[in-house]
């Protein structure tokens, strides 16, 4: 075809209607099919990436996944899914509405736990009020379960002691005395029927400790003992056959440390039966003592510090500068020594460290553990007392020996350590209740309970709890229950957690039944 004849063509097709058109010819440039496929292909490809997006649980996918190249790689991130992976509740509300103390405020309608509320909704910082309800640690006894409390009344604070039966149905307060001070919440433990509780008064001579037996509604008490004047509340009691001991921190007369004193009295007249004593080594710093009864005896327990570093004062004495003259937080080591006493509160052995001395303890619990040993669940961190880090680790301590401290949640954890070590602390310290000792009670059907349970309590979430092993291990996760919320576990008996939580200025005390992994649904 001539020039003259493509031209006229051109012409022809330009000025034809839509029904006239033809097709492009065969011999159009590349260009132009490759631009219409790509855009076919954006299309199709937003389609894809729109339904993926829109579709629930499109994350997860049947075809299975291609191997890593570095399977070393990939083993983290299994851990962390799977402890962040949802887990079915192992607990569940064993009481009727929560005894109260106090006035509670109205309720918001939602649907509450045990603790006094689920973990979504009901439980949240508002709950805490000024002036409310303090409870301090509790105990379980014959009768049910105690906790020592104190609440504003008769014009100023009233310490009393709350009980709730075994079963959570009935709940009672007994009146102790006026608390005179700023001072903490009576210390209880159980001693056959009746309860022990050790408080604190302010005297002329400082501070003296008050111990009464608590039996139904009437309150007996016993000698005073002399308490001191240094700073420190750290007070705790416990019951062994016909004993009681009681332990506290007292600084030394020139001032220059703290030492850890005991005293003992007779369980069902209080009399006192042994002088206060120092039973901590001399030339150590000691506080925060912890006492727990055992077959034959106790365990004692205390932090350990080493001497603060020298200030060097004489060299800052000239500085004017008022910004650097107030020195911030000293972060020392401090370690847990343990010693075993006998029932007269004797110690049979030399105070031992059974963490290491280049470490920072800030908190610890206890409880029993195998063969009547002691567990210790510590909170071992390097920075300011609130911070958020550290770790959490337990030591299980025997007549015999101690095993190394092995982490449980956060820090540096070994290879062979669970994923919830992995979790976050927050500002959390652990708790140590103690637990059933074997399955469920007689009923083979019901689920194994744990040796002993671990809670983590945090003001920036709900509380994380784990059950152990009678040697200090993790058995299944460290998770938040709904039933548990905010709530506080603060007793425990073989079938059951005492669950303290604030409501407003009141508190709510209510049961909880929990078992080592969750009841499987048929």
């Amino acid at each position: 075809m001539d020039p003259d004849q493509r031209a006229t063509q051109r012409n022809t097709t330009q000025g034809s209607t839509g029904a006239d058109r033809q097709p492009p010819p065969a011999d159009e440039p590349e260009g132009v099919a490759w631009k219409g496929a790509l855009a076919v292909a954006l299309v199709v490809g937003g389609l894809v990436v729109w339904r993926a997006c829109s579709t629930p649980g499109s994350g997860a996918s049947d075809a299975p996944a291609p191997p890593s190249a570095n399977p070393a790689a990939s083993a983290p991130s299994d851990a962390a899914d799977a402890a962040a992976a949802p887990q079915p509740p192992r607990c569940t509300p064993a009481s009727a509405p929560p005894f109260v103390i106090g006035d509670a405020p109205p309720a918001r309608g939602a649907e509450q736990g045990a603790g006094g509320g689920d973990a979504d909704s009901a439980d949240s910082v508002e709950d805490i009020a000024p002036f409310a309800v303090e409870v301090g640690r509790g105990t379980a006894f014959s009768g049910g379960f105690a906790v020592g409390a104190q609440r504003e009344a008769e014009g100023g604070t009233v310490a009393m002691v709350a009980t709730l039966s075994a079963d959570g149905a009935q709940g009672k307060l007994v009146r102790l005395a006026r608390s005179r001070g700023d001072m903490d919440p009576p210390v209880v433990t159980g001693a056959g029927g009746a309860i022990l509780a050790a408080m604190l008064e302010p005297n002329a001579g400082g501070r003296a400790i008050k111990v009464a037996r608590v039996e139904g509604d009437h309150v007996t008490w016993g000698a005073e003992l002399a308490e001191g004047r240094d700073e420190s509340l750290a007070l705790d009691i416990a019951a062994s056959g016909e004993r009681a001991v009681i332990v506290w921190d007292d600084v030394t007369r020139d001032g220059k440390r703290s030492r850890i004193m005991l005293a003992s009295a007779d369980v069902g007249t209080l009399r006192s039966v042994t002088s206060a004593r120092p039973v901590s080594q001399p030339n150590t710093d000691a506080e925060m003592p912890r006492v727990l009864g055992r077959p034959g005896g106790y365990w004692l327990a205390y932090i350990a510090r080493a001497e603060e570093p020298a200030r060097k004062a004489a060299a800052k004495k000239d500085d004017g500068d008022e910004d650097t003259a107030a020195a911030g937080e000293t972060i020392t080591h401090q370690w847990i020594e343990v010693v075993p006493l006998d029932e007269a509160g004797a110690l049979t052995a030399t105070p031992r460290a059974v963490t290491p001395k280049n470490g920072h303890v800030l908190a610890y619990d206890l409880t029993l553990g195998d063969d009547d040993g002691l567990i210790l669940a510590l909170r071992d961190d390097d920075t300011p007392s609130g911070s958020i880090g550290g770790r959490i680790s337990a030591v299980l301590v025997r007549l015999g020996g101690a095993s190394e401290p092995r982490v449980l949640v956060g820090g540096d954890r070994e290879q062979d350590a669970p994923p919830e070590a992995a979790l976050g602390l927050g500002a959390g310290v652990p708790a140590l209740l103690p637990g059933a000792r074997g399955p469920g009670g007689q009923d083979p059907a019901k689920p194994a309970g744990a040796a002993a349970w671990l809670a983590i309590a945090n003001a920036s979430g709900p509380t994380q709890l784990a059950a152990l092993t009678a040697r200090g291990e993790l058995e299944g996760g460290l998770q938040a229950e709904p039933a548990l919320g905010r709530g506080e576990p603060i007793a425990a008996s073989a079938e059951a957690l005492l669950v303290a939580h604030p409501a407003g200025k009141a508190m709510k005390l209510a049961l909880l039944r929990c078992a080592s992994t969750a009841p499987f649904n048929k």
